[in-house]
């Protein structure tokens, strides 16, 4: 196996598993040589009330030599079932994508590129692309505004945290299993947690979503705990620089 890759689920649409199987196959067929077994799929079921059955379990069993499942009964947000997966992995890479794959299939094989040639935490970069003209008013001002904090409140080096694609080694897997923020904002949490390691090599890759991806808003309720989140993340920059062997002993 050459790394585990984590989906998180969350009331996935009618015949998602289909979907998923024929992805994957298209992933391990283009980028992987056909070797089924050079990926270990890990699924995180997020407390879905529907379409998350042993059927849809016993179809990707038989189809996917290396898979895993992790569920239980209450939603608890992205964030909290990343951590979950994470927890499950069995290779020294972890990437996480959602099971739309809307960034497109080759980022995977370009994220693991990296992190093979020694980068320990890579991540999407949606400014380049198309994606922020593709959201609605709302969203893209938050994401806008998340830009302008992360550059000049938390000054981070990666400004656009929140993308939908990351991958990372040992050192990242470790960093991340500290995030505490169950839902949209533990990527900002997690690459601010990377940025206190001394010697941590962070990558960008630019993305665009697919055309038949559609992005959802968000409700208010949504927002007003990311605001509570938000003010735990200012909390948390003011952590001591650390060292990777720091955080691998931790």
């Amino acid at each position: 196996m050459k790394f585990d890759l984590i989906i998180p689920l969350y009331n996935p649409i009618d015949n998602w598993e289909k979907k998923l199987l024929s992805k994957f196959n298209s992933i391990v067929d283009s980028y992987f040589d056909r070797d089924k077994t050079s990926i270990n799929l890990i699924l995180v079921n997020d407390g879905s009330p529907k379409n998350f059955t042993d059927y849809h379990i016993g179809f990707l069993k038989a189809a996917i030599p290396n898979i895993d499942f992790v569920s239980y009964e209450l939603n608890k947000g992205k964030g909290y079932a990343l951590r979950q997966g994470v927890s499950k992995a069995k290779t020294g890479f972890c990437i996480y994508s959602d099971y739309d794959f809307p960034f497109g299939l080759n980022v995977i094989s370009n994220v693991y590129n990296h992190l093979a040639n020694g980068v320990d935490i890579v991540t999407g970069r949606r400014i380049t692309g198309n994606y922020f003209s593709s959201l609605p008013i709302k969203r893209q001002l938050i994401s806008k505004g998340l830009v302008f904090f992360n550059k000049y409140v938390l000054r981070l080096p990666v400004y656009d945290t929140q993308a939908g694609i990351k991958g990372f080694n040992k050192y990242g897997m470790s960093v991340f299993s500290e995030t505490s923020i169950n839902r949209f904002l533990f990527d900002m949490e997690f690459i601010l947690l990377a940025s206190r390691v001394d010697g941590m090599v962070i990558k960008e890759v630019d993305v665009s979503i697919t055309e038949d991806t559609t992005l959802s808003d968000f409700g208010f309720s949504v927002l007003k705990q990311e605001m509570l989140n938000l003010f735990k993340i200012l909390a948390r920059r003011k952590y001591e620089p650390r060292s990777k062997t720091d955080i691998v002993q931790h």
